[in-house]
């Protein structure tokens, strides 16, 4: 039984009263509320109307306990036996909080199908309910390229359109599924499933949804289908950009699943999937998009003094930098040192201290086979472990361990882990960020799935090649010769390999002697990066996800915070929050750039074979260059803002700066003459214009920057001023705005002529025209 898929099939939402499901929701922890429900919702489907609300065995202890074993034998046949436990035990305590006399209930047991479960299974079979029935409960399921299984909830689209369409599209959804790696399936599946299901609001039954896919009438359909999604989009507050990206993308695999499949015909006309252009543009937009967080805004960019040169506030970003990295990598390195040494400590007090006797049932000890644990007795703890191993055959691992709640000196299971020195996520973290600080080609998903071992048990993820140590991972990149990556270590990361190696020896350990049936989990012991408890060990297939959004209280996150350095208490804060693989990529990215100014030395850094724009936008973050666009912004109108209120007692409250800084604010971003170079074009503007003439004098070349958001405010100028000789208002501007004036003359001037055709410079100048600046804003600033 599949209980995600089952969540998503109508006939089982409506199996239950609301009332019921509120019991039991009520009754159920919130963890588990979602499998409970959706299980016993699934039973009763199969034999009650809809809307049950269990008036029928509310007094009739027959009733109850027919339906009670019933579902017993249900979940006992879909499940395995500990899962199955965990699922029944909620709908008991319902039962009982819903029935006034006693229940009998079936005795249940969490290793084994015993007699009174067989019972049960078998009362449940003569229910006769049907294979297909059972089937249908099952949902759908897709396998991943690594046979990794993902739920398809085609639930809406089955009750719609029945069996046979559904069919169908299930088995080209299935093919195309096969074909993709499960980390790229997830989404583009989700969002397949969602548009499929909305096409039950257009199409009434299956013959009305073929006719409506027919070459001749499929665009118009998804285009209907677009805009009411669009719709419903926006109803949710969402952005309207990420809508038609999303579109984009959907639309591609229903292309692959079924177009190019040859399920259904290529449409007469192409699929509508338009792109979203925003309004505005920023004034200057290099490689570098993405997003900062908002902590990583705070850290590195916020409070830089608006009157030092860029170059200042660049270095002073680098000083935030450098100090988030050193600090990051203190905390870890302390973290990683404290593992080191715990492991050389416990392979020693293996050696030399007592093992505790796993006692049989029942079976006593005699005084001089006794072994104390506890804190006072580490060396006894550490012997037993190592000889008993991961999952001991003992009824309570802490226990046997760390000793009773009456030892003065017992251990809880958090602190045997620690002292066990057994690898958890936050170890794994903190050594893997250190790894992607001294290797920043490394990323999450390289080493999420880092195989230390191929399959004939040959170590392969780490090895020497000439005289030099290296990992092979691979990205998350088509074709093996590009996905494979060779990373050549130093001696630091050298060390910090062969410690994560020998922390998680005992778990590989365990892992090998004790294979997971899941096929997921079953080569396990292969991966490096492998968590453990007192219990068991897995590999942390989702070790990249659990990492960026481990909560504060993790112990990945307070090793930073609680690390003791020269940040303050704010920035560590603030750090602690951001810190992560990606972050330190992101890091390394920056500190790259601002040291180098090359793309090219970014890409290398991060191991791009080339300077891909799409691929450094994740970490050359768009936030840096708009952190500059606004600042030239502000500087600019500060500027404007004091040739208008120099004179005025006001003019510290209308700008940014102090008025001991207001000297070196003016002298790195005052608005100075331009240079006398247009005396030289002052022939009359309309010389230029005129058929036949020539300028009297004339530059080979003049090379103005000019961004568009400047151009905007040239363009206001030469408005102004033009409108102010129309109209002959006498209007009187400073001296600085005919300088200003000329400019704009000249380059406006410039494009018109066909000769000196430029067409960057065109499109810039059209593009401002497209959103100009209200000139209201701006004749304060020119006149005097």
């Amino acid at each position: 039984m599949n209980p995600v898929a089952i969540k998503s099939l109508p006939a089982v939402q409506k199996a239950l009263s609301p009332a019921f499901k509120k019991l039991l929701s009520d009754n159920t922890s919130k963890a588990k509320v979602g499998v409970v429900v959706n299980n016993y919702a699934a039973y009763i489907s199969t034999f009650k109307v809809p809307g049950y609300e269990a008036l029928d065995i509310l007094n009739s202890h027959e009733l109850l306990s027919k339906q009670l074993r019933g579902f017993v034998g249900f979940i006992y046949s879909q499940y395995e036996c500990k899962p199955a436990y965990a699922v029944i035990q909620p709908v008991i305590r319902t039962l009982k909080a819903l029935i006034k006399h006693e229940i009998d209930t079936p005795q249940l047991s969490e290793s084994k199908v015993n007699e009174s479960v067989g019972q049960c299974i078998d009362e449940f079979k003569n229910l006769q309910v049907s294979p297909e029935r059972l089937a249908y409960l099952d949902g759908w399921q897709l396998k991943s390229k690594e046979s990794k299984v993902f739920n398809c909830a085609l639930g809406e689209f089955h009750e719609a359109f029945g069996d046979d369409l559904t069919a169908d599209i299930y088995r080209h959804v299935y093919e195309y599924g096969t074909t993709q790696k499960h980390t790229s399936l997830r989404a583009p599946v989700h969002a397949l499933i969602v548009l499929l299901n909305s096409f039950t609001a257009h199409c009434n039954s299956a013959d009305d949804l073929r006719a409506q896919l027919k070459p001749n009438k499929l665009s118009a359909f998804l285009e209907k289908v677009m805009w009411c999604s669009f719709s419903s989009h926006l109803a949710k507050g969402n952005k309207k950009e990420i809508f038609f990206l999303v579109w984009a993308g959907v639309i591609n695999v229903f292309r692959i699943c079924f177009i190019d499949s040859g399920l259904i015909d290529e449409p007469i006309r192409p699929i509508l999937t338009p792109s979203f252009k925003k309004d505005s543009q920023p004034i200057a937009k290099v490689a570098t998009g993405g997003k900062l967080t908002s902590d990583e805004e705070q850290l590195w960019l916020a409070s830089i003094p608006l009157h030092i040169k860029d170059e200042a506030a660049i270095q002073i970003i680098e000083n935030r930098l450098r100090a988030s990295e050193e600090h990051v990598r203190a905390s870890y390195n302390a973290v990683f040192e404290r593992i080191k040494e715990k492991h050389e400590r416990n392979l020693k007090l293996a050696k030399t201290g007592r093992v505790k006797p796993i006692r049989g049932v029942g079976g006593a000890v005699k005084k001089n086979e006794y072994v104390p644990v506890g804190r006072d007795h580490l060396e006894n703890i550490i012997a037993t472990f190592y000889e008993h191993g991961i999952g001991a055959a003992v009824s309570s691992q802490d226990v046997f361990l760390g000793g009773t709640h009456t030892n003065h000196d017992n251990l809880s299971a958090s602190a045997l882990v620690d002292e066990l020195n057994l690898p958890t996520t936050a170890t794994l973290g903190a050594l893997c960020t250190l790894l992607v600080l001294e290797h920043s080609q490394l990323t999450p998903y390289a080493l999420q799935n880092w195989e230390l071992f191929d399959k004939k048990g040959q170590m392969t993820g780490y090895k020497q090649v000439g005289g030099s140590n290296v990992i092979v991972v691979y990205k998350n990149r088509k074709g093996a010769s590009k996905a494979q990556q060779d990373i050549v270590l130093n001696e630091y990361s050298q060390s910090i390999v062969k410690t994560l190696i020998g922390h998680t020896e005992l778990a590989r350990q365990y892992l090998k002697a004790n294979p997971s049936t899941d096929e997921y989990q079953e080569s396990a012991w292969r991966y490096m990066l492998i968590k453990a408890d007192l219990k068991k060990a897995s590999w942390c297939y989702d070790f990249a996800s659990n990492i960026s959004s481990a909560s504060m209280i993790s112990a990945y996150r307070q090793w930073v915070y609680n690390h003791s350095g020269s940040m303050n208490e704010d920035d560590k804060l603030l750090l602690s929050k951001s810190v992560g693989l990606r972050s330190g990529r992101k890091l390394r990215a920056i500190r790259t750039y601002i040291k180098t100014h090359s793309l090219r030395e970014v890409a290398e850094a991060l191991g791009h074979k080339t300077v891909n724009v799409d691929l450094l936008n994740r970490y050359l973050p768009s936030a840096l260059m708009d952190f500059f666009n606004a600042r030239w912004i502000r500087q600019f109108q500060n500027a404007l803002i004091y040739i208008a209120m120099q004179e005025s007692d006001c003019l510290f409250e209308a700008v940014d700066i102090k008025p001991e800084d207001l000297d070196e604010f003016l002298q790195n971003h005052g608005i100075h003459d331009i240079p006398k170079l247009f005396g030289k074009f002052k022939n009359d503007a309309t010389l230029f214009l005129v058929e036949g003439e020539e300028p009297r004098e004339k530059f080979d070349e003049v090379t103005l920057t000019i961004t568009k958001n400047v151009m905007r405010v040239l363009i206001a100028i030469k408005s102004i001023v033009d409108r102010s000789k129309e109209v002959q208002d006498g209007q009187t501007f400073r001296d600085i705005v005919s300088t200003w004036y000329e400019a704009a003359t000249l380059i406006l001037t410039e494009d018109a002529l066909e000769s000196t055709i430029n067409a960057e410079r065109s499109q810039l100048i059209a593009s401002a025209k497209k959103t100009p600046i209200d000139i209201q804003l701006v004749v304060g600033a020119l006149t005097c």
